[in-house]
């Protein structure tokens, strides 16, 4: 891409809002993602139940206690809004939980309070696990209590609620025996564990599928939307920026997309379960706990502003070394030869260290994010201990294993947050990523680009041309180029005429021609085909009507025979083995082991450069166009099949409308008109003997082509 497009590209967005347009590509895989995050909840929810497993557990080793007699506990402390005390050998009142004013305070009415132990009427000798079990049957509604002056008092038990009510029926069913009852909970903790590592799994893989899907798409739209973008905004990169693009940085924000469907969906979640499971257990002490949420999330938000500039800056560097490699392997010949491999080395070298130094500043920023936030962690979790001993040891508030069931919440929240903090970093080097691959893709395509006065205008289907080609008044400057590079030229070639355009280096030969297929527009002026203005045609009828051999051939990877048909993909084995004999092909291929199927890489390295060439010209013979572009096409023709290749370049010069740029006057000269360009500008036009006479420019060329002797 070009400086001036860069300088008008609006402030780079500090914000994720680069990834979060990516993120759209997700929204045809709503379905995967749906089921994804239905399995991140369900891994939520087994975490959270595991966590709660261990109450009964330390009820039972802790307290000598049963499941069914702590399960009861549970109920009928919900039942009576009390706190019963951990031992469950007495059912001594520790808290009351509601106003004992209350009329629909059980206890209250009962005249008993904090510290008082309750003692059903009916059987005062009662042992407190079958008291706690009448408390905590459903289908109990009234039971009668001793007061303090040892008055039985009769009072109606509130409903139980559902999910309690169904606690105490399972409980009902746990073996009394410490072991078997541990074992029991174990048990019903590896189904949840397998459940979880079950939807675990799905979740990982459908949030992975998801990604590849969407990023394949992004790649697929990208690599499309690079073959319909001007030449002209490729810019100084070259393909090697692009090829980053849509390789590397693509890669980069897949990886983001997997951590947004997998880590950054599945740990809030664990996070929210934990959450609520230590809200469940003392609301108190873990709101205490959110205070300390801001500091966090701002050490985690310093953080991923500082991978988001060193992420850039490192794709960057390493759109830099792919261009660094692709010039260097492209030249080797040339590097082996001026024996410039120390150049290329220290070349090379200069762009990994930058490289490096980038990778390796992100993966401080990686490294120190989670020993920061482990160190805040237990920062807080002394604030929190102190706080817990006081709600424990003063106010009777919280007890010791709800204490406990709240600290693993809390961990299991804190190793939540050290994974989300590596989460924001990978979001923003996805960040940076989509950032330059959206750069790519809002460029404007060739085909919105149209003249100005004429913008509304349905754009015309171009039908061959009938007359003329003309080249009006053109000027022409380079996007950064410092002086045109074409000023006021005017030329008229007449359908079926063949010209041959000549000059000196940097002339504006290739400049002039690449205005005619629309690689470029004119500054001013305008080409035009039968006095259609090919700005105002689709670029499709356009191009459909121009064969282009170019100087350096082209060969895509794939059969000798697809390379010939390319832009011909219907064409039969008849037509492409007719037009490689025109281009004098036939025998080099018939020579191949597999004739016209022999499989090219895609430099065409089976190949000597003549032969690449032929096959080019033979791609220009088989596509049939009726205007005809060759730029240099014979200048990596081996001398002994010059002459029969020019044979037939001049049978397709008689054939079509034809623009030959040529330094080989064996070329020139069979041209209708030759045209001479100087600085920009046409300062000759004849014939070669009109030329010779009235040309200097043209003399001169023409002298420094003749052998010694016939000078």
């Amino acid at each position: 891409m070009s400086s001036s497009d860069r300088s008008k590209r609006p402030k780079r967005d500090k914000s994720l809002s680069a990834f979060m347009r990516a993120a759209r590509y997700l929204f045809p895989y709503w379905k995967i993602v749906t089921i994804s995050i239905s399995c991140a909840i369900f891994v939520g929810l087994a975490t959270a139940g595991g966590i709660t497993t261990m109450l009964p557990i330390m009820r039972v080793l802790l307290n000598g206690d049963t499941l069914g007699g702590w399960a009861d506990r549970q109920v009928a402390s919900q039942r009576l809004k009390v706190t019963f005390g951990d031992d469950p050998s007495e059912l001594r009142l520790l808290k009351v939980d509601s106003d004992l004013d209350d009329p629909a305070n059980v206890v209250g009415r009962a005249g008993l309070k904090a510290g008082d132990s309750i003692v059903p009427a009916d059987n005062m000798f009662a042992k407190p696990p079958q008291t706690i079990g009448l408390l905590a049957d459903p289908d109990r509604s009234e039971i009668k209590l001793i007061t303090q002056n040892a008055m039985p008092v009769a009072v109606s038990l509130p409903p139980v609620k559902w999910h309690y009510a169904m606690l105490h029926h399972i409980a009902q069913y746990a073996p009394a025996n410490p072991v078997a009852a541990i074992a029991c909970v174990f048990s019903v903790l590896f189904l949840i564990m397998a459940v979880g590592s079950v939807a675990r799994f799905f979740q990982e893989y459908l949030s992975d599928k998801a990604a590849i899907l969407a990023i394949d798409d992004i790649r697929r739209r990208l690599y499309d939307h690079v073959l319909h973008i001007p030449i002209g905004k490729f810019g100084s990169e070259g393909t090697s920026d692009v090829t980053s693009r849509l390789v590397q940085d693509s890669q980069g924000l897949q990886e983001g997309l997997k951590t947004i469907l997998g880590q950054s969906i599945q740990e809030p979640i664990k996070i929210l379960m934990a959450f609520a499971l230590a809200l469940f257990f003392s609301w108190k002490l873990t709101l205490f706990m959110v205070l300390f949420a801001p500091a966090m999330f701002a050490i985690i938000k310093k953080f991923g502003k500082k991978m988001r500039r060193s992420a850039r800056k490192a794709l960057q560097n390493s759109s830099s070394m792919l261009g660094q490699i692709e010039s260097t392997l492209t030249g080797i010949r040339v590097v082996k030869g001026a024996n410039a491999e120390r150049f290329e080395r220290r070349r090379y070298t200069g762009i990994m260290n930058n490289l490096v130094e980038q990778q390796l500043k992100m993966s401080r920023i990686d490294a120190i994010s989670a020993p920061t936030m482990e160190t805040l962690s237990m920062v807080i979790v002394g604030v929190i201990v102190l706080t817990a001993s006081y709600m424990m040891l003063v106010s009777h508030s919280l007890k010791i294993d709800h204490f406990v069931i709240i600290m693993v919440a809390l961990g299991s929240i804190g190793d939540s947050l050290r994974r989300v903090s590596k989460v924001n970093n990978v979001l923003e080097k996805s960040n940076a990523a989509a950032a330059r691959i959206f750069e790519t893709m809002d460029l404007p395509a060739e085909q919105l680009r149209r003249l100005q006065a004429n913008s509304q205008r349905p754009r015309i289907k171009l039908p061959p041309i009938q007359r003329e080609v003309a080249f009006e008044n053109i000027t022409f400057t380079y996007p950064r180029g410092n002086s045109p590079a074409l000023t006021n030229v005017d030329l008229t070639v007449a359908k079926g005429r063949s010209v041959a355009i000549v000059g000196r280096n940097g002339s504006g030969k290739t400049t002039l021609l690449a205005l005619l297929p629309r690689f470029y527009d004119p500054d001013s002026g305008r080409v035009t085909i039968d006095g259609v203005d090919v700005r105002e045609a689709t670029l499709k009828s356009l191009r459909n009507q121009i064969s282009i051999v170019t100087q350096d051939s082209v060969i895509f990877p794939g059969t000798i025979a697809s390379n010939i048909a390319y832009g011909n993909p219907l064409a039969t084995r008849e037509s492409i083995e007719e037009a490689a004999r025109r281009a004098f092909a036939h025998d080099f291929i018939m020579d191949k082991k597999d004739g016209y199927d022999t499989v090219l890489d895609g430099l065409g390295g089976q190949l000597s450069g003549g032969q690449r060439q032929r096959l080019n010209i033979a791609r220009a013979i088989l596509r049939k166009a009726p205007i005809l572009i060759l730029d240099e096409a014979t200048s990596q023709v081996d001398a002994e099949s010059e002459h029969l290749i020019q044979q037939a370049i001049e049978s397709l010069m008689h054939e079509r409308t034809t623009f030959v740029i040529a330094h080989r006057f064996s070329t020139i000269l069979s041209a209708d008109q030759i045209v001479v360009m100087d600085r920009g500008q046409i300062v000759g036009m004849g014939k070669h003997e009109e030329l010779m006479r009235t040309c200097e420019t043209y003399l001169q060329l023409y002298q420094r082509q003749l052998p010694p002797d016939a000078a």
